[in-house]
C-alpha cells in the first residue's frame, strides 16, 4: 500500500520539470560589466600596495606626487537562471588587477520567491551573498549608480562581509506601506573586522572574490616582530570559516509607496577570537547599521547610513583584555539629482574607530572624513561614463609606525566608464 504513494510522491518533481520546461525553463541569461577608468591620484600610497591609504589608488611611496593612469578596474560576469516560476540562481564573477586570482566568485545563490496569495510575501535564499546592507550599491553587478566609489561604510562591506548563507524574508503589505522582516544563519565570514582593526576604514569600489586574500600593512604590531603567539599574516581572507560556529543577522525594512524607506540590519558573526586556522584568526565583530532614504521630488534621492560595532581578537589576558579589541563607527549623508540622463551626486563621509586595549604596543585609533562629488552620464540603456572626485582626509597613529605622518590627505579624480554588453 505504500508503494503507490511513494511513487506518486518521486512523480511530483518530474511532473514538475515537465510543466517547467514545457514553460520554457530553465531561461539562462549572462550580462557582462567592463570598467575602464583613467585615474589622477596622490597623496599616500594605496592599502592595496601594503600602506594605509584609504583609497583604491594612491600617490608614490614616499614623496606623494600623483599618479595618472589608465586602467581596467574590473570585468564581472553575472548570470541568472529562472529555474521555474518561483525559483531562480544567480551566479557573480569577476576580474580586476587587485585581485590575487585570476577570476573569483563574488557571489552565487539560490533564491525562492513564489507568488504572494495574500497581503504576506515570501522569499528566501541559500548560498554565497551580500546581506541587504548597502543602500548605495543598487546597480549592476554590486555597482553604484550614485558614484564610482562607494561610502566607508559600504566600502568595507564589499571587502569583508559577505557570508554562506540561508536566508528567509516575509513582508507584509498594508495599502502604501510595506514592512519586511529578514533573518539568516551564516557562516564563512569569521575574518570580518580584520581591516577594520589593522588598516582602518577606506573608500573604494573593491568586491573582494570568495577565495581571494587582501593585503594588511606591515606593521610591528602583526609583522614578524609581534607579540602574537601566533602572528598574523600580512593579509587577510575574509570568507572563511574558522571557529565552526555559526553567525546570524536579522533586519527590519519599512517602505512607503517606494518613496520613503527606513531600516535597522544587525549581525554577529558569532567569531571565537582565541582559535586561529588556516593562520586566520576568528574574529568576534558585532555591529548595526541603520538607514534612512526618501525621494521627496522626482529625481531627487536623500540617503543615509550610520554603523556602529566592535571587533575584537586573541586569547583573553589578565584583567579580562584582548590583544585587538576596537570599536567602529561611520555615517554618511548622499543627495542626487538626475536629470534625463544625467546625475548629479554629492556625499559627505565620516569614520572613527576607537582602540580598547595595549594602545601604546598596538594604536588603531583613527578618525577620519570625506568628500564625494559625481557627475555621471547614461548612454544607451546599459553604459555609463561618471567623473569623480573624492576628497580624504584622515588621521590614524599607526602611519608613524611605517614613516608617515598621522595626518594625511588624498585626492583621487576618475573618469570611468562602465560598458555593459
Amino acid at each position: 500500500m505504500k508503494r503507490p504513494k511513494l511513487c506518486g510522491l518521486l512523480l511530483i518533481p518530474l511532473c514538475a520539470t515537465a510543466a517547467a520546461a514545457e514553460q520554457g525553463f530553465p531561461n539562462v541569461k549572462v550580462d557582462f560589466l567592463a570598467d575602464a577608468r583613467v585615474t589622477l591620484s596622490e597623496g599616500e600610497p594605496s592599502w592595496f600596495n601594503d600602506w594605509l591609504g584609504k583609497g583604491r589608488y594612491g600617490g608614490t611611496h614616499w614623496a606623494g606626487d600623483s599618479i595618472e593612469k589608465l586602467r581596467l578596474a574590473e570585468v564581472s560576469a553575472v548570470a541568472r537562471a529562472e529555474i521555474n516560476w518561483d525559483l531562480s540562481a544567480f551566479v557573480h564573477a569577476k576580474f580586476d588587477p587587485e585581485q590575487n586570482k585570476p577570476v573569483d566568485l563574488v557571489e552565487a545563490y539560490l533564491k525562492y520567491k513564489p507568488a504572494p496569495s495574500s497581503a504576506f510575501a515570501y522569499e528566501a535564499r541559500l548560498g554565497l551573498m551580500f546581506p541587504h546592507i548597502s543602500r548605495e550599491n543598487t546597480g549592476f553587478a554590486w555597482t553604484s549608480p550614485y558614484t564610482i566609489t562607494p561610502s566607508a561604510i559600504n566600502s568595507w562591506v564589499g571587502e569583508e562581509v559577505r557570508a554562506l548563507a540561508a536566508e528567509g524574508k516575509v513582508t507584509h503589505h498594508s495599502g502604501a506601506h510595506s514592512l519586511s522582516l529578514t533573518a539568516a544563519i551564516f557562516g564563512f565570514n569569521d575574518p570580518a573586522g580584520t581591516l577594520l582593526a589593522f588598516r582602518g576604514w577606506a573608500l573604494n569600489d573593491y568586491k573582494v572574490g570568495a577565495f581571494s586574500q587582501l593585503p594588511l600593512a606591515d606593521l610591528p604590531s602583526i609583522g614578524a616582530d609581534s607579540d602574537f603567539l601566533n602572528k598574523q599574516p600580512l593579509w587577510v581572507h575574509p570568507i572563511n570559516e574558522v571557529d565552526g560556529r555559526p553567525g546570524y543577522y536579522a533586519s527590519l525594512d519599512w517602505d512607503y509607496a517606494g518613496q520613503y524607506k527606513a531600516g535597522a540590519f544587525y549581525y554577529d558573526n558569532r567569531g571565537d577570537p582565541e582559535v586561529i586556522k588556516r593562520k586566520q584568526y576568528g574574529w568576534d565583530t558585532r555591529f548595526w547599521n541603520f538607514y534612512v532614504e526618501a525621494e521627496p521630488i522626482e529625481g531627487l534621492t536623500l540617503l543615509s547610513q550610520y554603523m556602529v560595532g566592535s571587533t575584537l581578537m586573541g586569547r583573553q589576558q589578565y584583567g579580562g583584555m584582548y590583544p585587538v579589541d576596537v570599536d567602529f563607527e561611520a555615517v554618511f549623508a548622499l543627495a542626487s539629482q538626475q536629470f534625463g540622463r544625467n546625475r548629479l551626486s554629492v556625499r559627505y563621509d565620516w569614520f572613527a574607530t576607537d582602540d580598547n586595549t595595549f594602545v601604546l604596543e598596538d594604536n588603531n585609533n583613527e578618525w577620519g572624513h570625506a568628500w564625494t562629488v559625481a557627475l555621471s552620464r547614461e548612454f544607451r540603456e546599459r553604459d555609463q561614463l561618471t567623473l569623480e572626485y573624492l576628497r580624504l582626509d584622515s588621521w590614524r597613529a599607526a602611519r608613524k609606525d611605517i614613516g608617515y605622518a598621522a595626518d594625511q590627505a588624498q585626492t583621487t579624480i576618475q573618469l570611468s566608464y562602465r560598458l555593459r554588453f
